[in-house]
């Protein structure tokens, strides 16, 4: 499991200025603390402003050491669902912003929206979530008609925890305790009596709710003190009252907010009722479904929405907002702030301008860009068929690439080289493997990644936020 966590933020309570005193001389010193890294996020035209959806390619992070020998694996694609209220076509285009509100380098090689149409009385959702070895999640359309609570719910002491499932209280399950590792807590367990189900049909658990991440240093740290995480396993009680493994790692959601689906299909003996998941991450839920009924994936239709144009630039920093949950935060894209807390790493980035023919194909010439800038991407609504009666229509968004943060436990953090590529064993790689260095990848280096970062800028926080100015759709 230590090979695939990426960074976190640090508590809240640690992300606002502080200042300290000395009493010997009167010193006041003035210390910043704020997030450092977390992963690109995800902004979608919602007919009347750019609307927070997520974070996303939280797995896709390289170069974390994990020991003194390993660096961390990475899966470099993710699949985010974004509800169809909350992409509306503007001139024929569906308009999504994808930017670095942080201190990272982004290696995008591929965007992608598809257009997910079902029956009203459908949900669908991505297979998509953090998992510690290959394979990991297909990102295939799931769909659920008819979800229900658990019969019952209890946390690690045994209490009642159902009415924190319920999705409605914007509440979350929080029965562990933080260890002095970030990302760390002690190890905990939440039981779920499934109630009446038939193996008739497919048994999947629906839950969400989203992941306070470890920094690389504090996941070294860990490791120093003998302390390996432990990805969510289920264990399921048999007629005869002990606890069986069913699965090994059940996965969690890659950051914000977000909803895994857990299958159960033919895992659970007829009757069995009781599963137990347990971890020692700090993972937060607050809705749990179960989902029994038949459903068929020929009441879905998906279709791809071509990506029409693709643009790089500096956009600046969206507001930042912390909510009550530990680690959890949400951003105003209305509310932006030209200056930030953060350097940019050395080296070799994108041009500013269209970058369209970058992110058609996953082929290793990225968009590379770093802290305050976005690419503006507008996908082609027109291409979409008409909606059947009854029928309504969600969105999956998939990015593919990879990260690198600038804490001190990275590989090599203050650079943008050297590049990941695709099919490498681990990053930093060995000599035995290099980028690729066919005569397209020498063109696209040469003519695309002109933008030199000496990494010396020092950004002033600036919390005077001014109204966003945005630029027409043509």
């Amino acid at each position: 499991m230590a090979a695939r966590i990426r960074s976190k933020s640090p508590p809240a309570s640690a992300r606002r200025p502080a200042s300290t005193s000395s009493a010997c001389c009167g010193l006041v010193l003035h210390e910043l603390d704020r997030r450092g890294s977390s992963c690109p996020v995800l902004f979608t035209w919602d007919g009347k402003q750019y609307k927070f959806i997520s974070d996303v390619i939280g797995a896709a992070v390289v170069g974390h050491w994990v020991s003194p020998t390993a660096t961390n694996r990475n899966d470099p694609g993710e699949w985010i669902k974004v509800p169809g209220n909350d992409l509306q076509p503007l001139h024929g285009l569906l308009s999504v912003r994808f930017g670095e509100p942080m201190e990272e380098v982004n290696y995008i090689d591929q965007l992608r929206l598809v257009a997910v149409d079902h029956p009203a009385g459908i949900s669908v959702y991505p297979d998509e979530k953090f998992l510690s070895e290959p394979p990991f999640a297909t990102g295939k359309a799931v769909a659920v008609s008819a979800p229900r609570p658990p019969a019952a719910a209890w946390d690690n002491e045994g209490r009642d925890v159902l009415p924190l499932l319920d999705g409605k209280q914007h509440g979350y399950l929080s029965d562990f305790h933080a260890l002095s590792y970030d990302g760390f807590a002690n190890l905990h367990a939440l039981t779920l009596d499934l109630g009446p189900w038939t193996p008739a049909h497919p048994l999947r658990l629906l839950l969400r709710g989203y992941v306070d991440y470890f920094s690389a240093s504090s996941m070294y740290a860990a490791w120093q003190a003998g302390l390996k995480p432990i990805p969510p396993y289920v264990d399921a009680q048999l007629p005869d009252g002990h606890w069986k493994r069913i699965i090994a790692d059940m996965g969690f959601p890659a950051g914000l907010p977000r909803t895994i689906v857990v299958d159960l299909t033919g895992k659970l003996p007829p009757g069995v009722r009781r599963i137990r998941i347990t971890t020692n991450l700090q993972i937060y839920w607050d809705r749990a479904l179960v989902d029994n009924e038949s459903n068929e994936l020929r009441e879905v239709r998906q279709t791809e929405v071509p990506l029409a144009m693709a643009h790089l630039a500096f956009r600046g920093y969206p507001e930042q907002i912390e909510l009550k949950s530990p680690g959890e935060l949400t951003y105003d894209y209305n509310r932006i702030s030209q200056t930030g807390p953060f350097l940019w790493a050395r080296g070799m980035y994108t041009r500013y301008g269209d970058v369209t023919p970058l992110l058609r194909r996953i082929d290793n010439q990225y968009v590379i860009f770093g802290t305050g800038e976005e690419i503006d991407a507008e996908f082609r609504s027109t291409a979409l068929p008409p909606l059947p009666p009854g029928w309504t229509r969600d969105y999956f968004f998939y990015a593919n690439g990879f990260v690198k943060d600038m804490d001190f436990w990275e590989a090599q953090p203050y650079t943008v080289g050297e590049l990941p590529f695709h099919g490498m064993s681990t990053y930093p790689y060995p000599a035995s493997e290099h980028f690729p260095s066919t005569p397209a990848m020498q063109d696209y280096l040469l003519n695309w990644d002109t933008r030199y970062e000496s990494g010396k800028k020092v950004q002033r926080w600036d919390f005077d936020y001014q109204p966003a100015q945005e630029k027409p759709i043509q």
